[in-house]
Parts: C-alpha cells; sequence; structure tokens
C-alpha cells in the first residue's frame, strides 16, 4: 500500500474513531448526568412493580445485540468488497478523479454511524428503565454496556488494512 493511500486510511480511521467517541461515549455521559439531574430535581417518579423482571428483559435485549453488531460487521466487510468494482466504476463515470478509496471511506463512515448506533442503544434501554422508576446504577451499567460495546466494536486500523487490500485486489 502507497503512502498516501495509507496517509488516507489513517484520517478515515480517525474520522470514524471521533464519531464512535461522540456517539458511544460523549452522548451517553451526557444524557446519564443530565437524566440522573432532571429527574432527581423535576421528576417525581412512581416505580413500576415489575421493574426487576423489565429490567431483565432490556438486559438480555441489550446482550444480544452483540450477535447482530458481530453478524452485520462481517457482511459489511464482505458485500463492500463484491459491490465495490461495479459501483466504483459506476462513480468513476459520474466523478473521473474518483477512486476505490473514496468509495470506501463514504461507505465506511455510514457504516460507522448504524454498528454506532447499536452500540448506544443500550443506553436508551438504560434511559427508559431509569424513567420507569429504576436506580441510576442500573442506569449506568447500561451506559457502561454501551462503553464495552463501542470498544468491542470499533474499527481497528488492521481491519481497515485488510479491508483496503482487498479492494485493491478486487478492481
Amino acid at each position: 500500500m502507497n503512502q498516501s493511500a495509507n496517509d488516507s486510511l489513517e484520517i478515515t480511521h480517525t474520522k470514524i474513531l471521533k464519531l464512535g467517541l461522540l456517539i458511544d461515549i460523549f452522548l451517553p455521559l451526557a444524557g446519564f448526568f443530565l437524566t440522573v439531574y432532571l429527574r432527581d430535581k423535576l421528576i417525581q417518579v412512581q416505580p413500576l412493580k415489575n421493574l426487576e423482571l423489565f429490567f431483565y428483559i432490556l438486559l438480555a435485549v441489550s446482550l444480544s445485540e452483540v450477535g447482530a453488531i458481530f453478524i452485520l460487521k462481517k457482511r459489511f466487510s464482505s458485500n463492500l468488497v463484491q459491490k465495490s468494482t461495479g459501483q466504483c466504476f459506476s462513480l468513476a463515470k459520474e466523478n473521473p478523479n474518483a477512486s476505490i478509496q473514496q468509495f470506501a471511506e463514504r461507505n465506511l463512515l455510514s457504516f460507522a454511524i448504524i454498528i454506532f448506533t447499536f452500540c448506544f442503544s443500550p443506553t436508551i434501554y438504560g434511559f427508559i428503565y431509569y424513567l420507569f422508576g429504576g436506580t441510576w446504577e442500573r442506569f449506568a451499567l447500561f451506559v457502561a454496556i454501551t462503553f464495552l460495546f463501542f470498544q468491542l466494536f470499533k474499527p481497528k486500523m488492521e481491519e481497515l488494512e485488510k479491508l483496503s487490500t482487498r479492494l485493491d485486489s478486487g478492481s
């Protein structure tokens, strides 16, 4: 891989990580503190009777998303290589300066938003649980699950290099 392609890949990787930090670290923390503050100061909540069962259902749904995210991530990388050849040629007709790298970057950023949104969903479940009268400690558990998902599914530079090599060999 040449130096300019490697630099472009590093820039894409940095953009994706910054996006992930915003969606999966900053938003959950800000939402957590804002929600806890507002509920304690402004809202009086009567807890539901079967809140314990509701907690375990939300926890199971959150943890089941690991499989969904893993499958999505694997399918994306294989589909990107297959689609890149045909779509890159149509992209090249529209814009002669376009390359496979630009095609891949655009798709990687779009896909990163999808993955990071899936990773963010446990925070939403924790928010719902907390608004129904749950404890802030369990809400924090859901936020921690979001952090864990981000750590597990954020794109690593090695993965992007491997995908880039597959794209270059496929064209």
